[in-house]
Formats: C-alpha cells, sequence, structure tokens
C-alpha cells in the first residue's frame, strides 16, 4: 500500500502531469480506432504541427513564470510575416530582411512591457489593445492581400526536411526548448524570472531587478513570435497576413496545461512541449477518425478543464 501511494504520489507531483495523462489516453484511444495515425509520416506532420506552436511556448512558458501574459502574439505572428514578406520584395537581402523583423518584434514586445511594468497597466488589457494596433497596421498596410512569389532560399528556411524526413521546423523547436530549459532550469536569468513570478517584492529585496527582467521576458517573446511569423511564411510560400490570429490562446492553453503556473513562480519547458503536441495530436486525431472539426474546440476546452484540475489537485498534495 505505501508503494502504491508512493507511485501515485510521484506521478502527481510532476508539473508535467495535467498534459503527459491526456496524451497518454489519447495515443491509446487512437490505437485502437486508427491504427494508421501512427505512420511516420503523419508522426512528423504532427510534430511539425507542434514545432511553431512550440517556439512561442517556451518564451511564453517564460512570460508567464514571471507572472505575465501576452494576447497580442497571434498578431505579432502575423505582422512578423508581413515585415519580412514585404522586406523581401522591396529588394532587402535576406538575413537583413529577417534581423529588421525580429527588431520589430523585440520593439513591440518591449512597448508591452513598458506599458504593464512602468504604466502599471493591466496586462490583459495592454496586450489585448496591442493586438488590435498591431492587426490594424497589417490591415492598413497590406489591404488584406497575400503576398507571394518568393525565393527559394526563402522557403528553405522551413519548407526543408533534413534527411528528406524530419521537417527541419521540429529541429528548430528542439533548439529553441534546449535553450529554454537550460536557461530556466540551470541558468541565472531563470532562477530570476521564477522569482519575479513567485514574489516580486521578495525578489526586489533580493536584489533582482524585477522591471528589467519583466520587460525583457515581454520583448523577448514578441521577437520569437515574429520569428515564428516567417516560419509561417516560409512554410506556405506565401505571406498569409491572417495566419497567427487566435493562435495565442492555443499557445497559452498548450503552455498551462503542460503545468505551467498561470500565477506566476513555476514553469516547465518540457510540460510546455507535451502541451503542444497534445493539442496537435488531438487536432489531427479527430480529423483521422472522421470526427467534425467543430468538436475540437469543446474537446481542447474539456482537456483544458481536467488539466486544470490536476494541476489544482497536485497543488494540494504538494501542500
Amino acid at each position: 500500500m505505501k508503494t502504491n501511494k508512493s507511485v501515485f504520489y510521484t506521478i502527481f507531483s510532476q508539473k508535467e502531469t495535467g498534459a503527459a495523462l491526456p496524451l497518454i489516453i489519447l495515443l491509446l484511444v487512437v490505437l485502437v480506432v486508427n491504427p494508421t495515425f501512427y505512420s511516420s509520416s503523419n508522426i512528423f506532420d504532427i510534430l511539425r504541427t507542434a514545432a511553431f506552436s512550440f517556439i512561442v511556448a517556451v518564451p511564453i512558458t517564460f512570460l508567464m513564470s514571471c507572472g505575465g501574459i501576452d494576447l497580442s502574439l497571434g498578431a505579432v505572428i502575423s505582422i512578423g510575416g508581413v515585415i519580412c514578406g514585404k522586406l523581401l520584395k522591396a529588394g532587402v537581402p535576406l538575413i537583413v530582411a529577417i534581423l529588421i523583423t525580429l527588431a520589430c518584434g523585440f520593439i513591440i514586445g518591449t512597448l508591452n512591457g513598458l506599458a504593464i511594468v512602468k504604466f502599471m497597466l493591466p496586462g490583459f488589457m495592454a496586450t489585448l489593445a496591442m493586438q488590435y494596433v498591431v492587426n490594424g497596421i497589417n490591415n492598413v498596410w497590406t489591404g488584406g492581400i497575400n503576398i507571394s512569389h518568393f525565393e527559394d532560399s526563402f522557403k528553405a528556411i522551413a519548407q526543408t526536411r533534413i534527411g528528406g524526413i524530419i521537417p527541419i521546423s521540429v529541429i528548430y523547436a528542439l533548439i529553441f526548448g534546449f535553450i529554454g530549459y537550460l536557461i530556466l532550469n540551470h541558468c541565472k536569468i531563470g532562477r530570476k524570472v521564477l522569482a519575479v513570478g513567485g514574489n516580486c517584492e521578495a525578489a526586489y529585496l533580493a536584489g533582482i531587478d524585477v522591471t528589467k527582467t519583466q520587460i525583457l521576458v515581454y520583448a523577448l517573446t514578441s521577437m520569437i513570435a515574429t520569428f515564428v511569423g516567417i516560419l509561417y511564411a516560409s512554410r506556405l510560400g506565401t505571406v498569409q497576413t491572417s495566419i497567427g490570429n487566435g493562435s495565442e490562446l492555443t499557445i497559452i492553453a498548450a503552455v498551462i496545461v503542460g503545468g505551467t503556473s498561470m500565477f506566476g513562480g513555476s514553469g516547465t519547458i518540457l510540460g510546455s512541449a507535451i502541451g503542444c503536441i497534445l493539442l496537435a495530436g488531438i487536432n489531427n486525431a479527430l480529423i483521422m477518425i472522421g470526427v467534425s472539426a467543430y468538436w475540437q474546440s469543446l474537446i481542447f476546452g474539456i482537456i483544458l478543464i481536467i488539466a486544470l484540475f490536476i494541476d489544482r489537485y497536485r497543488q494540494k498534495m504538494l501542500n
């Protein structure tokens, strides 16, 4: 009995349990209903879809661990592709266009951070307002018209497959995930982020520059979001001006399901990865077993609620 309790405690003491358990259940159900789900091509398609979300989920994990939230992410992803596409069409070299795009993302994130940290605006409303501003700029600038006909060098950024099998976006995601894991768990800046999210006043008294830390996390989050916008444009071979709209909620949900606290002070890169794979897997599985796409939001919502209950139970058990 003691051993069973110990195993049960070990399972539910892990932050990633809220995403891992639903993922295991999904894999078992699909194995029975449609085994073709496990074909190598389908698995890599799921990983490629999850990779785009996970690249943004890494900085979002830092941001939420720091006690913040960003609802402008989807708009920033969209305008990232637009900025890069417009610059390429104007004859700007590829590397320069990417760097300028990332700089624009950094500026957007810095403005978010300043509004929230310096001017004490609510993060939810400040970033929601930024979402409208960025979408407005995007629509006025492009007229809602997609940009296409890019050079192969640009398309290769996200369309390349390593060994003809592994999508390069998966490699990008692994790199971001590995760096994010090292920083959050083994570097001083990671400890600062968690300290600020756990208790701002205590972090300040401990000598941490709370303002600088929070603004930096917001800036890096938007910068990486613009990079994902570039990846989407490269993968599709065209800049779809609204490609990122609405994706912020899915990514934030994946991070929460993965075990990162909504209230700051705790985060897990591994959990965010599992959360992204879970949501991508659900989407893919529903299509493969012939379930209407209209059920996706319902199932996502149910899984998110279950994950929140698991997280709440885990916290009570640990306390």
